[in-house]
């Protein structure tokens, strides 16, 4: 009752056995002296009480005693949400997800920037992998109660990358997909745009049920491909559907990675026609990062930690 109402508790003690001590120091008591009470020892636990409490630094964890590099969820942003979805498999719709979310934190002269990955892909989710981080058991908690989720056990859930970037890894075991509920994810994507400035979601390549609250909380939304006829199709059959559901279309950009270099001039007619025949913009076009793409990824490191003058690196670093 007392440490509802922030009245400190000082325990004077006399013959207890020290559970019942640990018992009432859990319990919120502040401190505790033994009876009969040594010399000076009321005033020095009194004067103890009165110290302002420590103010810790952001990414301190009182538990562990070290520093996780998480800082403090203040619920203050009002953060971009930018889905990214693969119109088949091996577009580099991954690649392209971690590596714009770590360009994103390393633009020059913006202080304070907050950015977060968050890997939907529950199945096959590779952005820890890309990262080299762990795949935590919080993850799986935060989805099979998404409902409660606030800022705190979200924030905390996360790895950080180098300090900088945030990720919610993939969990560590397949689920399915229709496990989560959209509303679920609109929780959990609503608490993320609330603490950081950009919200990067990594999609399973499958419409699920949840794609619709993704993308009505998009401000855009990436839909990469490669020049080939199984992109062409599934793009249509994408945009076929989400116009069957009067989703809002509009805000999916296409992305075209592995384009073809400048001088290619029979490919870039090949680019022109595929946007014609299929009724959309390309406004983004990857080039092909080679082999050093793969490396990175296999060191689970960034473009840009790994081979910092590669093509498709300076691409992404401009698009951020």
């Amino acid at each position: 009752a007392a440490k509802a109402k922030k009245i400190k508790v000082l325990l004077i003690a006399n013959q207890v056995s020290p559970s019942v001590l640990y018992q009432m120091q859990k319990l919120g008591a502040d401190h505790f002296v033994p009876y009969p009470l040594p010399e000076g020892a009321l005033h020095e636990a009194i004067e103890e009480l009165r110290k302002p409490a420590p103010v810790l630094p952001d990414g301190y964890d009182p538990e562990t005693g070290m520093f996780t590099g998480v800082t403090k969820p203040k619920g203050d942003r009002n953060g971009v949400i930018l889905p990214v979805h693969g119109m088949a498999g091996g577009v580099g719709a991954s690649t392209f997800a971690a590596n714009l979310a770590w360009e994103l934190c390393n633009i020059p002269d913006v202080e304070d920037l907050r950015v977060c990955v968050i890997d939907l892909d529950l199945q096959f989710g590779s952005i820890a992998t890309y990262l080299d981080l762990p795949r935590k058991e919080a993850v799986l908690e935060i989805l099979t109660d998404a409902g409660n989720v606030d800022s705190d056990n979200l924030v905390k859930s996360m790895l950080t990358f180098n300090d900088k970037l945030h990720v919610f890894t993939a969990p560590a075991d397949m689920l399915p997909l229709e496990m989560v509920t959209a509303e679920d994810i609109g929780k959990i994507l609503d608490t993320a745009q609330v603490n950081f400035d950009f919200v990067i979601v990594d999609m399973p390549s499958t419409v699920v049920a949840w794609t619709e609250a993704v993308l009505q909380r998009a401000h855009v939304y990436f839909a990469l491909l490669e020049l080939d006829l199984r992109s062409a199709q599934n793009i249509l059959r994408f945009i076929r559907a989400l116009k069957a559901e009067a989703l809002p279309h509009d805000k999916v950009r296409y992305v075209l990675n592995r384009a073809p270099k400048f001088t290619d001039l029979s490919a870039k007619a090949r680019v022109k026609r595929m946007a014609e025949s299929l009724d959309i913009d390309i406004e983004v076009q990857l080039p092909d990062g080679g082999e050093q793409v793969t490396q990175a990824n296999d060191h689970g490191l960034p473009i840009a930690e790994n081979a910092s003058k590669n093509p498709l690196r300076k691409e992404l670093q401009k698009l951020a």
